[in-house]
């Protein structure tokens, strides 16, 4: 996944299919017409059409494209939706900016939430081809001790908004996820290809909404809304 910077004013072009407004912003690569579903790579000036997403299956979360929270102390928003599909069901990936120009991303799967930036894949070097990770399996990754709790193929279903990677329909991921004792969360993300040992690594930490202090959310019956942290208390 790209690392470069996504924020700054949006670029003021239009999708091919349907004429619509196509907002890019910063070096963001791939964008969803919000108007006809066409996917729209960005390549240099010129715009292509890869096809069409399929419909984002509505697995009732909370969060929404623009919405804004704050990581650490950092400032972000919501900028896109990659929605994926494996063995266990379907979760959702969500883009972030930050107000600093770098980018993460928010893991959100059955009602759990994990904040990840990425780091230079020096630091994970020579680490095993996707294949090789089972569950169980323990190592240290730039110095974190971490457990494999997931490994997985999963298929692209849909997206929404604006990704930093082109993301044709029928793509595969390969990752993993690690944990750690004092609440550390890794992914190691091979791209469409998990042959190879130079996996880019995200490195982040399990949180809540309330924690992230998310805004504006979507609002359902019943459900309490996340309440933001109090002034001084603890932060993800």
């Amino acid at each position: 996944m790209m690392r470069a910077p996504v924020n700054g004013p949006p670029d003021p072009t239009f999708c091919p299919e349907c004429g619509a407004p196509a907002p890019f912003r910063g070096t963001t690569v791939t964008l969803i017409c919000e108007y006809c579903g066409s996917t729209i790579v960005r390549t240099g000036v010129d715009l292509r059409l890869v096809g069409k997403v399929s419909a984002i299956l509505d697995n009732g979360s909370p969060l929404l494209l623009g919405a804004r929270g704050n990581f650490r102390g950092d400032p972000f928003e919501i900028l896109g939706r990659l929605q994926v599909s494996y063995g266990r069901g379907t979760w959702n990936e969500w883009f972030l900016g930050f107000r600093d120009g770098t980018i993460g991303w928010l893991a959100e799967a059955l009602g759990q939430y994990a904040v990840l930036r990425p780091r230079d894949p020096s630091t994970v070097a020579g680490v095993a081809t996707h294949r090789a990770f089972t569950v169980g399996a323990s190592l240290t990754l730039d110095g974190t001790a971490l457990v494999v709790v997931d490994t997985r193929v999963a298929q692209y279903r849909g997206a929404e908004g604006q990704l930093p990677f082109v993301a044709e329909p029928g793509l595969s991921f390969y990752s993993a996820d690690l944990r750690g004792a004092g609440g550390e969360y890794v992914t190691l993300d091979w791209g469409n290809d998990g042959n190879h040992n130079r996996p880019v690594p995200y490195f982040g930490r399990s949180a809540t909404l309330s924690q992230l202090g998310m805004h504006p959310l979507r609002r359902f019956a019943g459900w309490p809304m996340p309440q933001p942290p109090a002034a001084g208390g603890a932060r993800p």
